[in-house]
């Protein structure tokens, strides 16, 4: 079971984890512009204008769901698992075969049998002209016990020597599976079970791009955060820089003063510079997740929150071994497994088939010369010398395999629900902390610029202020941004994952 990655604290290296998780191969949406254009008239000529593309979340979700490969494959082995079984079930139910076979042949059997099948044998295709012939059978004068020895050891060339002879046989037949040691039906169980383990595998690879599309949309919301507050210190070291600049004037502080001021400036612009680049590296992961050419313009409109998981940790452990897609997936896995031992098995049993024909044979093309024919067969083998037992121990040490892999995940999952379950916890408490920070040091920052207009500290002091306000503002964003990871992330892990435990919110000019 894929664990759910753990972003570092510097939030450049976190955004580039996000961009691996939706850089794969996508396909765009048939029907889906990546930019829209209209034309408006300017003099004589037309100006073709580029309008951005407006995204919501649900159309986020939705766009990945039909872009991304991973829905593709598992919808094809939902295809496969179903055609299996329908296979299954057809070889339960009878089968009609119509067959026409043409033969020539000039081996004395063969042709024979053709002539029998045609309704052509005649008496003298046994050489009985001949035989009489030589025998003087026809001759009443004649009666010589020699010629009728002779004749009696005569080889007769009409039947060893027939000739060519052709035959078309057109045949229509009706195969009735009676018994067949419960072969055919613990195919078709076996079938069902990897239908189902298919579809559970699909309910995963869905709630795993959910958690991707979580992931990307909410880490551009948290980048855009980021640019603002990056504004913000910019806005707020230009207002010291001012501040500086008018009290050095007024005699109130030195010129030492000012260039810290200018030098804090320099550094701001060059924090927010950085945020706009993380703001489009984000942009750019979450085009490629949902299928739109990087080139295009792109605003997310909606803010995110996944709702919080209420239940304790024992409860989300034991909810998870029922609910969770790959558990799923492993314990039908197992019973197709299981059904596998039921094929091998079927082998030391009797099967027993009926089969119903009708066929026309004859020189010519046409149904002439009918006949009919009805069989029942019974095969038991009863010996092989370990064969049958191969199989059936073969399967057997399958099932163990998947009883062991499905104890592995569980172990896995049981261990990465706690870790997740107290990650999280720990996060809505940073959040409430960060919240609060954000006001002390806001203030802080307030009372120590009313003390540096008054000279009662230094421009250090004063920018040491404003970091801590800037530092509060980027850990609380982070702080959202983890919450809204951890909280996804739990609910993936027990596989309860859905757009309904999303909530957007449009944002508001």
């Amino acid at each position: 079971m894929q664990n759910i990655k753990r972003f570092q604290d510097n939030f450049r290296r976190r955004f580039l984890v996000i961009a691996l998780l939706a850089a794969t191969p996508t396909t765009v949406c048939s029907g889906q512009d990546s930019t829209e254009y209209r034309f408006t008239a300017s003099g004589s000529s037309l100006v073709l204008q580029s309008q951005p593309i407006s995204l919501g979340f649900a159309e986020a979700v939705e766009r990945t769901m039909n872009a991304n490969p991973a829905r593709d494959i598992s919808q094809a082995q939902i295809d496969q698992a179903q055609a299996a079984r329908d296979q299954a079930q057809g070889n339960l139910l009878p089968s009609l075969e119509l067959s026409i076979g043409i033969s020539a042949s000039n081996n004395p059997l063969n042709v024979f049998g053709m002539k029998l099948n045609q309704r052509q044998a005649r008496f003298n295709d046994f050489g009985v002209a001949e035989y009489l012939d030589v025998s003087g059978f026809l001759n009443p004068n004649i009666s010589n016990p020699a010629d009728i020895d002779r004749a009696n050891n005569l080889k007769p060339d009409a039947l060893n020597e027939p000739g060519w002879h052709a035959n078309i046989q057109t045949a229509i037949r009706l195969q009735i599976p009676v018994f067949n040691g419960g072969k055919i039906r613990e195919m078709r169980a076996q079938a069902e079970a990897l239908l189902r383990a298919a579809r559970a595998g699909d309910q995963a690879a869905e709630q795993e791009l959910l958690m991707h599309t979580v992931m990307a949309y909410g880490g551009v919301k948290t980048a855009q955060a980021f640019v603002s507050v990056a504004s913000q210190a910019v806005e707020a070291a230009r207002s010291y820089r001012d501040l500086s600049k008018r009290l050095h004037e007024q005699g109130v502080v030195t010129e030492a003063d000012v260039l810290k001021a200018e030098v804090n400036l320099g550094e701001r612009e060059l924090l927010q510079s950085q945020a706009e680049h993380q703001y489009a590296n984000a942009l750019d992961g979450l085009k490629i997740l949902i299928g739109l050419d990087p080139a295009s313009e792109l605003e997310v409109t909606e803010s995110i929150e996944v709702a919080l998981m209420e239940e304790d940790l024992a409860h989300a452990r034991k909810v998870a071994m029922h609910t969770n897609p790959k558990i799923i997936a492993i314990g039908q896995q197992i019973e197709a497994a299981r059904s596998e031992v039921g094929v091998a098995r079927a082998a030391y049993r009797p099967h027993f088939n009926i089969m119903a024909q009708q066929e026309f044979n004859s020189e010519t093309p046409g149904l002439r010369n009918d006949s009919y024919l009805i069989a029942g067969q019974l095969n038991w083998q009863i010996l092989d010398f370990g064969a049958r037992a191969g199989g059936v121990d073969r399967a057997r040490a399958k099932v163990h395999q998947h009883l062991a892999e499905r104890q592995q995940v569980l172990n896995q999952l049981i261990n990465q629900i706690g870790e997740i379950y107290r990650r999280a916890q720990l996060t809505e408490q940073r959040v409430s902390v960060r919240a609060l920070a954000i006001e002390q040091t806001k203030e802080a920052a307030r009372i120590e610029q009313v003390r540096y207009e008054q000279g009662l500290n230094t421009m250090t002091e004063l920018l040491e202020a404003q970091a801590n306000l800037d530092h509060a503002r980027a850990e609380y964003i982070r702080a959202q941004f983890e919450q809204l990871e951890h909280r996804a992330a739990l609910w993936l892990a027990t596989g309860r994952l859905s757009p309904d435990r999303i909530k957007a919110v449009a944002d508001v000019d």
